[in-house]
C-alpha cells in the first residue's frame, strides 16, 4: 500500500489515505491487453479486463484502486463491493471500502472494515494504521496506540505510524514520548521536515528554546515553505524577545499560508502589545 503524507499538524493524526493504493499487477495473463489507447489509461485497462472477466475478484479489485487513485471514489467503492461479493473474504477490498468510508467521515464503518479486513488478513500494515487514526479521532487512545504499534511491528519503517504514535502521546501529555516517536520516524525518513517541526513545538512546550529553534530551522531548510516551521520559530524568538524578527516569521507563515490562523492571531497579538 502507498502512503500519503499531509502537514497535518494541528491536530488529527496523518491519515494514511488508502485511496491511493499500490496497483499490485501482474504482467502475466495480460498480454492480449497491449494496445497503447488501453494501456495508457489504467482505469480502461482494468475495465477492459474487468469487463471480459466479471466473475472474478481481482479485476474489480484492481479497476477499484484506479479509480480511487485517480479520485473517482463512488466508482472504486462499487467496484470493492463487486469484488467481495465474488470473494467474500477478499481482505484488501474489505480495507478499500473501510478507507473510502473513512475519507467519507463514516468512521464508525470504516472501523468495522478495518477490523473485518485484519481479522482476515493479520499483516495489512495499513489497515492497523488506519484503524488507529479511527481510533485516535474517537479519542480511543489506548486503542489506537495498539494498533500503531501492531503496524510497526510488521513494518518498522512504518513512518507515517510513529508520527501518528507521536500525536497521541502528545495530546495526552506524553512529551518525551512524542519525541522518542518522532524521533523513529526521523530513523526512516532523515530528510521529512514534518518530524523536526513536531519534535520542535513538543520542546517548546517543555520550555526549551534552544533545542525547539534548532528543529524549526531544519525543518526549514528542507522545506523553507513550510509555514507551521516558520511560526514554530517566531514562537520561540517572541519567548526570547527577539520581537521584531518573531514578526518576520509569523508574517513569513502567513504569506505562504493566508489562511493561517495561529500565526495571524500571533501577529495581532504582537500589534496589540506594542501600542
Amino acid at each position: 500500500m502507498e502512503t500519503v503524507y499531509e502537514k497535518n499538524t494541528s491536530g488529527p493524526a496523518l491519515l494514511v489515505s488508502a485511496v491511493v493504493l499500490a496497483l499490485i499487477v501482474s504482467v502475466l495473463g495480460y498480454a492480449a491487453y497491449r494496445r497503447n489507447s488501453v494501456w495508457n489509461d489504467p482505469p480502461s485497462l482494468w475495465g477492459d479486463v474487468a469487463a471480459k472477466s466479471p466473475g472474478k475478484a481481482r479485476p474489480h479489485y484492481n479497476l477499484a484502486t484506479v479509480l480511487a487513485a485517480s479520485g473517482r471514489l463512488d466508482l472504486a467503492l462499487a467496484e470493492n463491493y463487486r469484488a467481495i461479493e465474488l470473494y467474500p473474504d477478499y481482505a484488501k477490498a474489505i480495507f478499500n471500502i473501510g478507507a473510502i468510508l473513512h475519507v467519507r467521515g463514516r468512521v464508525d464503518e470504516a472501523i468495522e472494515k478495518y477490523k473485518k479486513a485484519i481479522s482476515l488478513q493479520p499483516e495489512i500494515v495499513e489497515a492497523h494504521n488506519n484503524l488507529g487514526y479511527a481510533y485516535y479521532g474517537k479519542g480511543l487512545y489506548a486503542d489506537a496506540l495498539k494498533e500503531y504499534a501492531a503496524a510497526v511491528a510488521l513494518r518498522p519503517s512504518h513512518v507515517t505510524a510513529y508520527i501518528n504514535m507521536g500525536y497521541v502521546y502528545r495530546d495526552t501529555g506524553r512529551t518525551e514520548e512524542a519525541i522518542r516517536a518522532y524521533s523513529e520516524a526521523l530513523k526512516y525518513a532523515p530528510g521529512m521536515p514534518l518530524p523536526y517541526y513536531l519534535i520542535g513545538e513538543a520542546h517548546l512546550s517543555e520550555g526549551r528554546l534552544y533545542e525547539a529553534a534548532g528543529d524549526f530551522k531544519t525543518a526549514l531548510s528542507i522545506d523553507p515553505g513550510f509555514a507551521e516551521a516558520h511560526n514554530g520559530m517566531g514562537k520561540v524568538l517572541e519567548r526570547a524577545g527577539k520581537r521584531g524578527e518573531a514578526l518576520r516569521e509569523y508574517s513569513a507563515a502567513i504569506e505562504l499560508k493566508p489562511g493561517f490562523k495561529e500565526a495571524r492571531d500571533n501577529i495581532n497579538r504582537l500589534a496589540v502589545t506594542d501600542r
